[in-house]
């Protein structure tokens, strides 16, 4: 079976089976007509498939009667920064994101630099199911220009939301994986700004990534291997189109993806109060760190979409996931990962802290993450027996089945990314992890054979 992955704010699939140039063409045609023609800011991340990709998505667009905004080879938060920048009508990020090489995606960002929220990722939908696109005689508008200059400015901007100051006086030494994306020519000049020395690590524009793209401990080990050697203050395993971001202190082992949004937590909040937004399979780490600022944690479905858009709707001061995404609003509208790794500096120059020394103060819980093939015509049965099996512990039906015990927690769900039941457990004790763990994955391998049984 093709699959494709249609979710708010984007469509993925692997390249040459369900996703192919024809679609990119009729995405971008929706798009550029949701868009009434208006100017769409355009870039790419380094995988193979991308030039081609671009290519379709510029035809569409200019169909559309649409200035195409060409950033080229441009992580994800830039283009969002372009939008506002430059009052586009919209933003399309040509990146495959944290799934392998074979895969690419469309993401839609509107004009106020925001992912597509599922209202008007409904209304795209409706364009492209209808093939009701704007079909307009090439004229001015209909034409392809550069804004070298948005780097420049967003550079200010990210400069503007720090203590670049502060973290200038400590002169960080930072070592960055880069897995050969979208970032270094960036994140080199941010860090250049703030006054740090940068270790560069895979940092060759490449559609041959280094390692797989998520950031994340396990896809850490060369850099923690590096980082005694380079005599780094901080080591940052970043995702290939910047949305994403993983530590490795210099004190420690490489540290979860989870700790990222604790991370940065602990700067944003301790310049800036309020409300942080995260989803349902984010660890408890997050409500502890924020009850010791005052601040309460607001909890929504998985996707950064939908984690942002909430953020916006609670006046959130941060937006974030379990995964390494992390937007500060209202700095960002998406996830940065240059903007995260700024705050991590900052938290390390203001406090005399180190990211391993910040962990130290949070409580210690054990995760397990699993996940089973499972195609979309199964997975909603599944989650059902799932409902069924927890009907007694008044499951949050938010995003699949979410479960809680005093000493822990549960989460299984569809992923919204790639076929796969994805499964996620919490708990105090890693004895206790480990059971609910076996547990949820038994059931679902059970659920998944009576489906196909069926």
């Amino acid at each position: 079976m093709k699959e494709l992955k249609i979710g708010t704010s984007w469509v993925r699939g692997v390249v040459g089976d369900a996703f192919t140039p024809e679609l990119a063409v009729n995405f971008a045609c929706a798009f550029g007509t949701w868009g009434n023609g208006g100017a769409i800011a355009i870039g790419r991340d380094t995988r193979r498939s991308s030039p081609m990709i671009r290519a379709a998505v510029i035809s569409g667009l200019l169909s559309a009667g649409c200035e195409v905004i060409d950033l080229g080879v441009c992580p994800t938060p830039v283009i969002s920064f372009a939008v506002r920048e430059l009052a586009a009508a919209g933003g399309l990020a040509i990146t495959g994101s944290h799934n392998d090489a074979r895969w690419n995606a469309l993401k839609f960002i509107g004009p106020d630099g925001a992912l597509l929220n599922a209202v008007k990722s409904e209304e795209l939908l409706d364009i492209y199911h209808a093939s009701a696109f704007l079909a307009r005689p090439l004229h001015r508008s209909s034409r392809i220009v550069e804004a070298q200059e948005v780097v420049d400015r967003y550079l200010e901007h990210v400069l503007a939301a720090l203590d670049a100051e502060a973290i200038r006086a400590r002169g960080f030494r930072v070592a960055a994986d880069f897995c050969n994306g979208s970032c270094y020519p960036i994140l080199s000049r941010l860090l250049g700004e703030l006054g740090c020395t940068l270790i560069p690590v895979n940092e060759k524009p490449s559609s041959q990534f280094a390692h797989a793209p998520s950031p994340s401990a396990a896809n850490m080990r060369e850099l923690a291997g590096l980082m005694g050697y380079l005599k780094a203050d901080l080591g940052a395993a970043i995702n290939i189109d910047g949305d994403r971001i993983a530590f490795a202190p210099a004190d420690g082992p490489p540290l979860s993806e989870e700790y990222t949004l604790p991370l940065a937590a602990h700067s944003r909040l301790s310049r800036r109060p309020g409300p942080v937004v995260t989803n349902l399979s984010t660890s408890r780490m997050i409500e502890a760190l924020a009850e010791r600022f005052g601040q309460t944690v607001v909890r929504t479905m998985v996707g950064e979409g939908y984690v942002m858009d909430r953020g916006l709707e609670e006046g959130a001061v941060l937006a974030g996931e379990g995964n390494g995404g992390v937007g500060p609003l209202p700095a960002a509208m998406t996830f940065d990962a240059m903007l995260t790794l700024g705050l991590v500096l900052e938290s390390m120059a203001l406090t005399g802290s180190s990211p391993a020394e910040i962990v130290q103060q949070l409580p210690r819980y054990h995760m397990r993450k699993g996940e089973l093939p499972c195609s979309p015509d199964q997975v909603y049965r599944v989650l059902e027996e799932f409902r069924a099996a927890f009907a007694g512990r008044e499951p949050d039906l938010t995003d699949g089945v979410r479960v809680e015990w005093d000493d822990g927690w549960a989460h299984v769900r569809a992923s919204n990314t790639e076929p796969l039941l994805r499964i996620i457990i919490e708990a105090e004790t890693e004895a206790r992890a480990e059971a609910l763990f076996e547990d949820a994955m038994a059931r679902g391998r059970q659920a998944l054979h009576r489906q196909r049984e069926a």
